[in-house]
């Protein structure tokens, strides 16, 4: 059963945020599986890089040493998007995917988790999560998120 299904656009000055999401798992359900996506995952141009590139070495090298001096915008890039999402219910923080993939799928039970996650108590509840946008470099990026029920051993949609 779908347990969320949304759609969401971002641009560059949506960068440093989060949105949040949550949804209700019923008591049937022994498996979550949650299909997060978003395209595109890196802006690819060089000259439409550059200004990032050279704005990121004055923010963070200016005034380092040196052997620093030796960066080269033109030697970095693509810059890709770094989105991830984390999750939490009852009030305990369960984990947070920190992947670079654009195409993500987390399956958690009461007994494994995906990488990044711990297993919850209970599945059964409400859950809270946040999608955290730490880069958004291409002009404009489209996501999904769908988070499914698994009952017993087939994913049933409604």
């Amino acid at each position: 059963m779908i347990l969320l299904r949304e759609r969401y656009r971002w641009k560059p000055e949506d960068s440093k945020t989060d949105v949040k999401f949550s949804f209700a798992c019923p008591e049937e359900v022994t498996e979550i599986r949650i299909l997060f996506s978003f395209d595109p995952d890196a802006l690819e141009d060089p000259e439409a890089c550059r200004p990032m590139i050279e704005q990121a070495i004055r923010q963070y090298y200016d005034n380092r040493p040196l052997e620093w001096d030796r960066i080269r915008p033109e030697s970095i890039g693509p810059l890709k998007n770094l989105i991830t999402i984390s999750l939490s219910k009852d009030g305990e923080y369960l984990g947070n995917a920190h992947r670079w993939q654009k195409n993500q799928v987390h399956e958690i039970s009461e007994t494994e988790a995906a990488p990044g996650f711990v297993t919850p108590r209970r599945l059964a509840g409400s859950w809270e999560g946040m999608i955290h946008l730490h880069a958004v470099c291409t002009p404009r990026c489209q996501g999904q998120l769908i988070i499914e029920g698994r009952v017993s051993d087939a994913l049933v949609s409604r």
